[in-house]
């Protein structure tokens, strides 16, 4: 028996095949030029361009970009040669998330924008763009088409930098070296202290020009290496004072114990016009203060103006004083400290119970034969 001869296919379903295809084929073709407008779209995207046309430079642009006339080499640098800081640029010009920009003050036309580049907020490239006219896809995608044009370099004056301030017996490594070079300085905490007690000095470094990101240690007097904190981009030691909370172990580090709570509830009581002695109480006061500090201004303003008599009338329950805490001791010297106070003052306003609440920190410097408070701190 012969096999069943196939029917020739009909026009219709020829054409029908032929106008699918077709179809097929121009949907195919508009989904691509769908995705290249969207692709080109984003490309010319200003934030998507500056970042890639940064991270695409080759290290001969770079090479033709930066001054090697200027470009150094730190000492503290783990690198070795020029060839191996152009790479290292080039990889640090990949890291588009710590890529930013900002226009330039340069910047004068819309046409030809400048804008500055930063690394981790340090200044490394100037650019400048141009407008090679305005793009429209698919009727809804409007984008400028830019063109990177001219490049000016900063990176000679390096990537990384480190700022740091150290008690003046500490030292300071970048990868491993002693870093020589630095400046006595102050720290701001022991400014005030240091007016009438020997606190620890500090010095200041600031190392500049480096390519890579270093490895900062900081040891102390005895070789050990400490905790560091980093402070408005300045590295310092985390403990460079003895810290704790706990006052029997704080006045073993000073020349000579002193309570400091009766002080506070002294002060507390001033504040409210119920300190014994004259002026409203700053005759009280006076000894544990030193005479010219603002500390002493301020008290001796408040016992002997006319505001300490328009206190609200009040009594005083008892106990006066509850929830009292001591906290957060530092030790700048045998002669100078800090800690924090907490304490609530009952009292009867109108009638009513009423509580004042300290939370300060008090610092204190051992001057002329005694403990004095020298400042007052909300905290």
């Amino acid at each position: 028996m012969s096999k069943r001869e196939k029917k020739p296919m009909s026009l219709y379903k020829k054409s029908l095949l032929i106008y699918s295809g077709v179809i097929v084929i121009l949907l195919f073709a508009l989904l691509a030029y769908m995705l290249c407008s969207l692709k080109s779209y984003e490309k010319y995207e200003l934030d998507n361009f500056i970042k890639d046309s940064i991270a695409n430079l080759s290290n001969k642009d770079l090479i033709d970009v930066i001054d090697e006339k200027k470009l150094t080499i730190s000492p503290y640098d783990k690198l070795k040669t020029k060839k191996s800081v152009i790479k290292a640029i080039d990889k640090s010009l990949e890291d588009s998330k710590n890529i930013k920009y900002e226009q330039s003050k340069e910047s004068k036309s819309e046409k030809k924008p400048i804008y500055d580049i930063y690394y981790k907020d340090k200044l490394i490239l100037t650019i400048k763009l141009a407008n090679k006219g305005e793009e429209t896809k698919l009727k809804i995608l409007s984008y400028t088409k830019w063109e990177l044009v001219d490049i000016k370099s900063h990176i000679e004056e390096g990537l990384y930098e480190v700022k740091a301030n150290i008690p003046e017996d500490y030292k300071l490594y970048i990868n491993g070296k002693l870093v020589k070079e630095s400046e006595d300085t102050q720290d701001e905490k022991t400014a005030l202290f240091a007016q009438y007690a020997d606190v620890k000095k500090f010095k200041s470094y600031n190392v500049e020009g480096l390519i890579q990101k270093p490895k900062v240690v900081i040891k102390d007097e005895n070789g050990k290496e400490v905790k560091t904190v980093v402070i408005d981009g300045v590295i310092t030691a985390k403990d460079a004072y003895f810290k704790t909370d706990n006052n029997e172990e704080a006045m073993a580090k000073l020349v000579e114990p002193f309570e400091v709570l009766p002080l506070a509830e002294k002060y507390s009581l001033f504040l409210t016009d119920d300190l014994t002695g004259g002026y409203h109480g700053f005759t009280t006061l006076r000894p544990y203060l030193i005479e010219g500090t603002e500390m002493y201004k301020n008290a001796y303003e408040w016992g002997h103006g006319i505001d300490v008599t328009f206190t609200s009338r009040h009594s005083l329950k008892n106990p006066v004083f509850t929830d009292e805490k001591l906290s957060n001791f530092v030790i700048y010297s045998d002669k100078a400290f800090s800690v924090d106070v907490s304490l609530k003052k009952n009292m009867i306003v109108s009638n009513e119970d009423r509580i004042m609440e300290m939370n300060d920190r008090l610092s204190f410097v051992y001057y002329d034969g005694g403990w004095k408070l020298i400042s007052m701190e909300s905290i």
